[in-house]
């Protein structure tokens, strides 16, 4: 495109050229042929002057001869003055025709004859002009000889002038033709200079014409890339500026007010309203930007920062290349980028590479200390990466030997090998590879159990591979084993756990009831046979019997509670809260204890669990309530997100029931509310106190079931509260 109109100029230049000479040729042309026109005139004119002034001088001539020879006649003096008016007419007419015919050498000498015939002429009639000469003219002989002579005379002057007048006649009739042509040809001239110019002007047109409309598509074009330009300072967030050298003028950008954070043009752009902007620590820094640009009259990548209005710190990169015009005009067009985004990845990316690079190592970390190895399958190569931990795992050095399936099949375990085979066999043909677990031996000799794994992976440039783990699982195989081993011993401990459970629940409680029986026997016919140390005997041994029943049920209880099924289904807990009152309806109106409870909700849960954990609690706080103190027991709920909580372990955003046990209790210390819910624990005297310390821990075990969490708040003389979590 630049070619083109870089050779329609040179196009138009030289037509211009040569029709510029053309115009000059003609206009020269034309001057000259005026020139001449003018020149002819001039000559034609002259020659009607030198014709004109001959005949006033034949006419001068005659009329000093006829005012001679009236004074002649009549001797009247007053014939005297016409004479010497015409005598200096013709002497200033002789004159002026001898200026007339300076260019005309014929014309002077004939002219110079005639001078000579007058003068001869004025001669003899001098002779007779004096007032006082007594002559008698018409007597004298002299005089009829003079004044013949003179009278010949006269007639020669008026050949001469003939003469000349012929002579000029000629000069005027060539001189006249030489006029006609030429201005004969000045119409001719004149049209063609007129055609010429047309030509010229019609061409001019035509090209202006044609140079305007491509000028117009340009500045279409222009103002697309300008507003391109516009919109691209904005999305890329740079400006652009100019300094002109010779001027010391600074031109900004609309976005390079933008990047600094002010309305476009807002101020005069220069140096020291500009620095207003920069960053106190990096002011040197941009006085040595300007520096450069006098100096070298360029500016290399250069960084500082600037504060923005609103106290924003960005970092700007400036870069500019001078540029000179046609006119040797020298100016620094510069480019200025705001980089803070681009800055913070490169930092980001830095930090990242440094994670990167950190867990890279950690990786091999890991691979050694977990005992796996990792390794790639290319599908379009078929060739085989493995780390360096792989390489450890079969006993060899790190990259000691290109990794190849034929290669890792060496170390396989013969009776394995088909397992392997096959498996890489799959992944190269389905691209998918089983979990397998095979033994190797090693180079030492030893024989280890791995596990592999893989999976198929596409990476950015569409480049297909398998990427696996193998795991040495031997330790794993070998505890495997062991805990089979136990499994069974546990299996065994059950079966005898649940015969001791038979045992305590039947077995047990069949020698307690004829215990208890024969104590009601003794107290119904022998006690008042006893002795008073024997009553009290027998009253601390029906104690311990009803004791002893207690806590066997406890124990039946909690282990049912921790063999119970964990199989959850709807459960409304105010049905089960209002069976738990039922149950303890007695002891609520014995105390007469006032309970609270908001509408509760329906859970995932185990119903006659949850009715002994709230038997349970409501029971702890009927035991525990303050002599003469009316118990208030209250029962609410919330739902909460688990990382939001103080108390939960979980910080997740699972989200859970939170319940909240309430009492005004006699309360106990802080440091006891982990110890309050192990089995067997409790913080008063069995004398203070009836109870067996099962009955938190069956809770516990209850909340845990149901995969949630309970804790403990009291304190002394106020009031305990349990708050547990069941998942929504």
């Amino acid at each position: 495109m630049k070619t083109n109109r870089y050779k329609s100029s040179v196009y138009h230049k030289i037509i211009f050229a040569i029709s510029l000479t053309v115009l000059l040729f003609i206009a020269v042309i034309s001057v000259k042929h005026i020139k001449n026109i003018s020149d002819s005139s001039k000559i034609l004119m002259h020659t009607y002057e030198v014709n004109l002034e001959l005949e006033h001088l034949f006419s001068y001539i005659k009329d000093s001869e006829n005012s001679m020879r009236g004074y002649l006649i009549s001797k009247d003096s007053l014939y005297l003055k016409p004479y010497q008016i015409a005598t200096k007419n013709v002497n200033n007419s002789f004159l002026l025709l001898k200026q007339l015919t300076t260019d005309n050498p014929i014309q002077q000498r004939k002219l110079e004859s005639l001078f000579e015939i007058i003068n001869k002429r004025y001669e003899f009639i001098d002779n007779y002009s004096d007032t006082n000469a007594n002559v008698d003219k018409r007597q004298n002989y002299f005089f009829k000889q003079n004044f013949k002579e003179s009278t010949e005379l006269l007639a020669k002057i008026r050949t001469k002038l003939n003469e000349m007048i012929a002579l000029e006649e000629v000069y005027l009739k060539n001189r006249n033709e030489l006029y006609k042509s030429q201005v004969f040809l000045t119409p001719i001239l004149t049209l063609s200079i007129i055609f010429i110019t047309l030509l010229v002007l019609i061409f001019a047109y035509y090209k202006t014409n044609k140079d305007v409309e491509r000028l117009q598509v340009t500045n279409i074009e222009l103002n697309k890339s300008q507003f391109l330009s516009y919109q691209a300072e904005i999305l890329s967030e740079f400006g652009t500026w100019e300094w002109n050298l010779n001027t010391g003028k600074i031109i900004f950008s609309d976005n390079f007010y933008r990047i600094i954070g002010v309305a476009p043009q807002s101020f005069e752009a220069n140096t020291e309203n500009f620095n207003q902007f920069v960053h106190p620590e990096d002011i040197e820094i941009a006085n040595q930007i300007v520096k450069k640009i006098l100096n070298t009259q360029e500016l290399p990548y250069s960084y500082f920062r600037i504060i923005r209005p609103d106290g924003e710190v960005r970092l700007l990169r400036a870069t500019g290349k001078l540029f000179t015009d046609k006119l040797e005009n020298q100016s620094i067009l510069g480019v200025t980028e705001d980089i803070t985004v681009e800055d913070n990845k490169t930092k980001l990316l830095q930090q990242n590479y440094d994670e990167l690079k950190i867990f890279e190592e950690s990786s091999k970390q890991s691979e050694i200390l977990g005992k796996y190895g990792c390794w790639i399958l290319n599908y379009d190569s078929l060739d085989y990466f493995y780390s360096d931990n792989q390489f450890r795992l079969l006993g060899f050095e790190p990259q000691s030997f290109h990794p190849t399936a034929e290669k890792f099949l060496e170390s396989v375990h013969p009776e394995d090998k088909n397992i392997v085979t096959n498996a890489h066999k799959k992944a190269q043909v389905e691209q998918y590879f089983p979990t397998i677990n095979f033994r190797v031996i090693r180079q030492d000799g030893k024989i280890r159990r791995f596990r592999t794994s893989a999976t198929s992976f596409i990476d950015s440039t569409g480049t297909q591979s398998m990427i696996g783990t193998t795991q040495d699982v031997t330790e794993d195989f070998n505890k495997s084993l062991e805990l089979k081993d136990r499994n069974r011993e546990l299996e065994q401990n059950i079966k005898e756990l649940n015969e001791f459970n038979h045992v305590a629940s039947h077995d047990l409680q069949e020698p307690l009831r004829k215990i208890q029986t024969f104590i009601s026997r003794i107290n119904d016919k022998e006690k008042s046979n006893l002795s008073e140390f024997g009553k009290e005997y027998l009253s601390r041994i029906e104690s311990a019997s009803n004791r002893m029943r207690v806590l066997i049920n406890d124990l039946l209880q909690y282990s049912k509670t921790s063999r119970s099924e964990t199989t959850l289904v709807r459960t409304d807990l105010n049905d089960v809260f209002a069976d738990s009152l039922l149950e303890l309806s007695q002891n609520i109106e014995d105390k007469k204890a006032i309970i609270l409870n908001t509408k509760l909700p329906t859970i995932q849960g185990v119903d006659f669990q949850m009715q002994q954990l709230f038997s349970n609690l409501l029971s702890n706080s009927l035991k525990y309530s303050k002599e003469d103190i009316v118990p208030q027991i209250s029962l609410s709920y919330s739902e909460i997100i688990a990382k939001t909580d103080i108390l939960i372990k979980d910080k997740s955003n699972k989200r859970f029931y939170k319940f909240e046990f309430k009492d005004n209790g006699i309360g106990f210390e802080q440091e006891h509310a982990e110890k309050i819910f192990l089995l067997f624990n409790r913080l008063h005297g069995k004398t203070e106190y009836q109870g067996t310390g099962v009955g938190l821990a069956i809770c516990k075990k209850i909340v845990e079931n149901h995969h949630g969490y309970i804790y403990a708040k009291s304190e002394i003389n106020i009031g305990t509260t349990f708050i547990f979590y069941i998942p929504v």
